[in-house]
């Protein structure tokens, strides 16, 4: 029984995007016709079909925001991207706010976060009036903010990253603002900004780029920006448009609603907030596929493998269950031509899947097939420029095919989205290869299946510590676990399966094996583990040779 609190609740669709929404549909609709004006400025189509979802009910609010000072957020999905947020009397700002972070997320590289922040707040007052749009009106608070004393310097402010929680986050959100506001429309400034942006897309170091674009530093801007500002003139930006009249479709949401609210709250992590609502909602694919990602998010790996495929068996059309189950037959020790085919399902159904393209691309590395997983890789990095191991993969392939310019340019877009040290330290290596000879004409490097490549962490297996190679003898069952008896060097030794899912199998492709339990046909293996207290170890992976 879906719970009474969603009866109020619309779907409005305009041609670009969907909203669902308990605030009304007056709301909605203009919403809607803010959004259809922004994606006409920014010219931009995004990849992925976008859901905004505008909360009216401070009870549900409270359940999906990130934090109290929240008035809205933007989540980027496997299959699309989502905005929330809460009506309030800066709702009109905050969904423009967030629709820039949206379209900067697929069309630019990692951004300084002073840049990003106030682009989106530049962009948040956009006012339309027919054909006519003005962007850059004053934002008082921020003007206030500014007036109340010590400025951030160009360091503090530079070092912001994207995540991190400034301690004087007004005022940064007000400086970053109004640099951006003055770069954009004071005279002085202005015509040199799409340089600015031409070398960030080069991937120059930002604050080279800025002098390289500007002719000065941040410094000596943030001392322009006091006199801009002490004028107290706020100059704004228009822009012409097609007039924005889109036609809006509204119907009841009481069905759809809790289930879309149950994908948000997965979306961002609250699992349990979002079990409330699973047990109520009724049995379709999309439900279905929302109770295998809570299992998911759980580490119930087991339900989560039934349920998508239970999804898939009821006729699901999304292409995220497809890849879900891929993902787990993988994990599983399924063979490869098995995942590979789901897959490629799932990018048969979106193509826009960015994991699912990058995964397609690195099995093909792993073949050596590296023109194969170039097209696929690239096709990840379009959709999502801002991961850094796509971009990592990609340099990776062109070194294979001795293109190293190319390989350069990746490596350095690997560096520059790089969000953690290991990220940075795989690009800064494949920065290096490029700079090394190259092989001779007519040369084949061997294939080297999955070197260096960044996966990330969800997609890795468990990794060893230790290595030893012995023959198999004996297999204990005990429920789910095992223990394994190899005789290593004359010596038996026992390690443990404590999750079979778990374990890597390396077999070749003519080679099956069953975990049937008792004495063993003697049998080759090399084995990764890691330390146990109760054995030996616990076995990541197995070869049998």
């Amino acid at each position: 029984m879906i719970p009474l609190l969603f009866a109020a609740w619309l779907h409005l669709a305009s041609p670009n995007f969907e909203l669902f929404t308990d605030a009304g549909e007056k709301q909605g609709r203009d919403a809607l016709r803010r959004l259809e004006v922004m994606r006409e400025v920014f010219a931009r189509p995004t990849p992925l079909p976008i859901r905004v979802i505008l909360f009216n009910s401070q009870k549900e609010w409270r359940q999906v925001r990130p934090s109290e000072r929240t008035g809205g957020f933007y989540q980027s999905g496997p299959e699309l991207d989502s905005i929330a947020i809460v009506q309030g009397e800066e709702s009109a700002r905050i969904v423009n706010h967030e629709y820039v972070h949206l379209v900067l997320n697929h069309g630019s590289a990692r951004l300084p976060r002073w840049l990003e922040e106030g682009t989106a707040e530049f962009y948040s007052t956009l006012d339309a009036a027919g054909e006519r749009v003005l962007i850059g009106k004053p934002i008082v608070n921020h003007i206030r903010e500014l007036a109340r004393g010590q400025w951030l310097t160009a360091d503090a402010l530079q070092s912001v990253q994207s995540g991190q929680e400034h301690p004087a986050l007004p005022l940064f959100y007000a400086q970053s603002w109004a640099l951006v506001h003055m770069l954009n429309v004071a005279p002085p400034y202005r015509k040199h900004m799409p340089r600015y942006a031409e070398l960030l897309d080069q991937s120059v170091p930002p604050p080279l780029a800025f002098e390289q674009a500007f002719g000065k530093s941040v410094d000596a801007a943030l001392r322009d920006l006091a006199i801009y500002l002490r004028q107290g003139r706020f100059a704004t930006a228009a822009v012409l448009v097609r007039e924005q009249n889109p036609e809006i479709t509204v119907k009841p949401a009481d069905i759809e609603a809790p289930v879309v609210l149950t994908e948000l709250l997965l979306q961002v992590g609250h699992t349990a907030a979002a079990e409330k609502y699973l047990q109520k909602l009724p049995d379709t694919p999309q439900a279905t596929t929302a109770r295998a990602l809570a299992a998911l998010a759980q580490k119930r790996n087991a339900d989560a493998l039934r349920l998508f495929r239970a999804a898939i068996d009821a006729g699901a059309t999304a292409a995220l269950p497809y890849f879900e189950y891929a993902m787990l037959l993988r994990d599983s020790g399924a063979p490869r031509d098995q995942v590979r085919r789901y897959l490629a399902e799932a990018g048969g159904r979106n193509p826009n899947l960015a994991e699912a393209q990058f995964l397609i691309g690195l099995l093909y590395q792993q073949e050596g097939k590296h023109r194969e997983a170039v097209s696929a890789f690239e096709s990840a990095a379009r959709i999502l420029p801002r991961q850094s191991y796509f971009w990592h993969a990609l340099a990776v392939s062109y070194l294979d095919l001795n293109d190293t310019a190319r390989a350069r340019r990746a490596a350095l877009r690997a560096a520059e989205n790089a969000a953690t040290e290991h990220e940075l330290d795989m690009a800064q290596a494949a920065l290096r290869q490029t700079t090394g000879s190259a092989p001779s004409a007519g040369t084949t490097k061997p294939a080297t299946p999955g070197k260096d490549v960044i996966i990330p962490k969800g997609w890795e297996m468990p990794k060893g510590d230790n290595h030893v190679e012995g023959t198999l003898e004996q297999i204990d069952c005990q429920g789910r676990t095992a223990r394994f008896q190899i005789r290593v060097n004359g010596k038996p030794m026992r390690f443990l399966v404590q999750d079979p899912g778990e374990v890597l199998l390396n077999t070749p492709s003519a080679i099956t094996f069953e975990f049937s339990c008792g004495p063993q046909r003697p049998r080759k293996v090399a084995i990764e583990f890691k330390l146990h207290p109760a054995a030996d170890g616990q076995i990541t992976a197995i070869e049998f040779r």
